[in-house]
């Protein structure tokens, strides 16, 4: 939306910030060694994105070159679970610690009910589409190049993000960057995993950009 720029649209907010600088970029492409001179919280992202890169990214680059190839999801319940819950490691994790009976920000019954809304709307390969759609109608570039994003922007950085954005990549690639806070906790999913978190950083985010009535 932000690289489209509809009518009407004011500014965004991000939980999965678009802030990878080029070089970072081309390096992780190309599986080699990270830039110097990373500052510790870079290259905790470089690390976050260097194990994403090779061992994470298959899902969706099936879902971006292939989403209808995925029809059999639609046929068993069994794999279309194991199909979503498989999405990326920390997130695997997270509910993986949810059914072990410790306390995350989910429940069991928040999983079951999420695997359960795919299948009986037999919403999974219309889903997938979104993948498709966005590499072959955005401008190319990764999943997380910055984009030169002019219009005003907040970001969340939740620890257990794929990556967790750092700030100083952020402001380079958001030039409007008015909001950015960080967040110990918080997986890839964080709008459902953390719903009173992400409500009150979308309010923070856009409070500069609401009129007064």
């Amino acid at each position: 939306m932000a690289l489209q720029q509809p009518p009407g649209l004011l500014g965004i907010q991000t939980n999965m910030a678009a802030t990878v600088p080029p070089d970072v970029s081309k390096a992780l492409s190309a599986g080699g060694p990270p830039p110097a001179g990373l500052s510790p919280e870079e290259k905790h992202a470089w690390d976050q994105l260097d194990d994403f890169y090779k061992n994470g990214l298959g899902y969706a680059n099936e879902m971006a070159l292939r989403p209808q190839t995925l029809y059999a999801i639609a046929d068993s319940p069994v794999g279309l679970a194991g199909w979503i819950l498989d999405h990326d490691i920390r997130s695997y994790q997270m509910i993986a610690r949810v059914f072990d009976g410790k306390p995350e920000g989910l429940s069991r019954d928040d999983v079951l009910d999420n695997i359960t809304l795919y299948w009986v709307t037999n919403t999974a390969i219309s889903s997938a589409r979104l993948y498709w759609d966005t590499a072959h109608n955005l401008p190319a570039g990764g999943f997380f190049d910055a984009r030169g994003v002019k219009l005003p922007v907040g970001v969340s950085a939740f620890a257990e993000e794929i990556y967790q954005a750092p700030k100083s990549w952020s402001e380079k690639a958001y030039v409007n960057l008015i909001h950015y806070n960080k967040f110990p906790k918080g997986t890839h999913f964080a709008a459902w995993e953390q719903p009173a978190i992400f409500a009150s950083e979308m309010r923070a985010s856009f409070k500069s950009l609401r009129k007064p009535a």
